[in-house]
Parts: C-alpha cells; sequence; structure tokens
C-alpha cells in the first residue's frame, strides 16, 4: 500500500498539490469574464460602471473586475448566473480542468482500479460562493446522498480562478469521519431561499475534529464519499470559485449511467420545427 493509500484510509482525504497548470485557470477567468459580459449586453443591463475591456484584463491581476460583473449579474438576476454555471460546465477548457491525467491516476489508485479502467464522470461543476451567503451554504453532509444509488466513486474538490482561504470559506472536513459509516441525517427541501440540505446530526459532527483545508489554485482534494465535509463561511469581500465533481467506478455490479436531461432555456427542437414550416411565409410559398 503507498503512503497515499495509507492516509487516505486513515483520514478520508488526500491533497494533491500543483496538479493543473496555472494556464487552465487563466483560461476559465476569460470564459467566466467573457459569459459574464455576454449576459450584460444580451440583457441590456445597466451599469453605474464601465466594464474592464477583456482583450485589457490579465489573470491574476484583473479577478476583481470578475467578482465586479458577476456581483452585477447576481443583483439583477440570479438566473443568469444559473445558465454561466451550466455553461461553463460544458466548455472545453473545463474539460481540461477535470479530465487531467494525474487526477485520472489518483482516482483509479484510490478506487483500485487498472490502469486502463473506465471512469464516469458525474455532477462536475464549478461553484460561485458569494460571501454572506448563508442560504446556499452547504452544511455537514457526507456525499453518498448527493449521487446516484449503488455507485461506487471519488469525490474531488479544488480551489478555481484564485486560492481558497479561512477567509473565503474553503472547504471543512472532519478526518476519520468515513469510518463511521452512513452517519444518521436529515432531508431539508428547498424552502425560504435556502438550497436542498441533506445534514448529519449535529451530535455526530461534534465527536470529530473540524479542520479548514486552505488550498492554492493548481492543488486538487480527493475524498471519500462518507468523510464529513461542508463550506466554509465566506467573510471576505470576493467570490469564491471551486471545482466539484466525482469519479465513478464502471465496472461495479451496481453502476448504470443516467439518461442525460437536456431542458432548453428559449424554445424545443418542436418548437423551432413548428416556427420554420408552419410561419406565415412558408404557408404562402406553398400556395
Amino acid at each position: 500500500m503507498t503512503m497515499m493509500l495509507k492516509n487516505f484510509t486513515k483520514n478520508g482525504y488526500h491533497i494533491e498539490k500543483s496538479v493543473t497548470p496555472l494556464s487552465v485557470h487563466e483560461e476559465l477567468f476569460f470564459i467566466f469574464y467573457d459569459l459574464s459580459l455576454s449576459a450584460i449586453n444580451r440583457k441590456k443591463i445597466k451599469l453605474d460602471y464601465i466594464p474592464k475591456n477583456i482583450n485589457e484584463c490579465y489573470f491574476p491581476r484583473d479577478i476583481k473586475e470578475l467578482d465586479r460583473v458577476l456581483f452585477s449579474l447576481l443583483e439583477y438576476d440570479r438566473d443568469l448566473l444559473g445558465e454561466i454555471y451550466d455553461t461553463v460546465a460544458y466548455c472545453s477548457t473545463f474539460f481540461k480542468l477535470v479530465s487531467n491525467s494525474k487526477i485520472e491516476e489518483i482516482s483509479r489508485e484510490l478506487l483500485s482500479l487498472q490502469r486502463s479502467s473506465a471512469l464516469y464522470s458525474t455532477t462536475h461543476r464549478i461553484r460561485m460562493d458569494w460571501p454572506e451567503d448563508e442560504k446556499r451554504r452547504a452544511g455537514w453532509h457526507q456525499e453518498i446522498f448527493h449521487t446516484y444509488p449503488d455507485f461506487k466513486f471519488i469525490q474531488t474538490w479544488s480551489p478555481v480562478i484564485r486560492n481558497s482561504t479561512v477567509q473565503n470559506g474553503t472547504i471543512k472536513v472532519c478526518p476519520g469521519s468515513h469510518k463511521h459509516g452512513i452517519a444518521k441525517q436529515n432531508w431539508e427541501d428547498e424552502k425560504d431561499g435556502y438550497a436542498t440540505r441533506i445534514l448529519i446530526d449535529e451530535k455526530i459532527v461534534d465527536k470529530y475534529e473540524q479542520i479548514d483545508l486552505s488550498m492554492k489554485i493548481g492543488d486538487v482534494l480527493f475524498f471519500d464519499p462518507l468523510l464529513f465535509h461542508r463550506s466554509g463561511h465566506n467573510s471576505s469581500s470576493e467570490i469564491r470559485f471551486s471545482q466539484v465533481g466525482m469519479w465513478n467506478d464502471c465496472s461495479i455490479k451496481g453502476f448504470r449511467a443516467p439518461k442525460p436531461n437536456f431542458i432548453s432555456r428559449t424554445y424545443s427542437p418542436r418548437d423551432n420545427y413548428e416556427k420554420h414550416m408552419f410561419s406565415d411565409k412558408n404557408k404562402s410559398q406553398a400556395k
């Protein structure tokens, strides 16, 4: 057993340093900035400032400029941020981030898989966590109820665009808590502005040490699905960007990939067909 696997078995997590190159974070910065400016222009949002031209931006010097345009979108319509969130997840640069060969190698080792074994990605996204946003901050939970039944997986988390610190609410974990098994938890449906939460009984969490994992961009956290973890409190004035996602073992008996379900934000292919086939212009041409 390697030292990494030994420590992972003991603590329930492993941090690999300097995995993703700075160039990928730079690309992601520009993707977020470009999508934000596009949303502002598309919606003709009036601002009390002039956003910096993207061709005049530099990374990491201008991360605050990205914060500013995203805060403007948040104030105007939070749903626009959801659209950016979903768009980034299917950009080629995002695939560079999550499918880094080192991440795949470590995931396979921690899952006790062969070098050529297939890995299946679920819920890979870049979170945006806002200052003082308690209603969307994740409480203490285990990842086991945030994926599909009978999956065997490794969870990953990493800072994106800027370092994660105690001040901006970096991830917190309870070392060794994965050995507890599935803890008693309460399911709380979305209400009063709070996202759906599946929270571990606080009396159980209090039995374990709780630590903050400050990390630099490039570092990647791998952790056991049963490890107790949560978001920290973002007491800064900046947005915390972080990558989350799971790598699944496709060879286990219970694995069956879910069917993708894409829903148009505008109109459906059938609506598009009817628009072109049954418009007044087409009707006149058919005569």
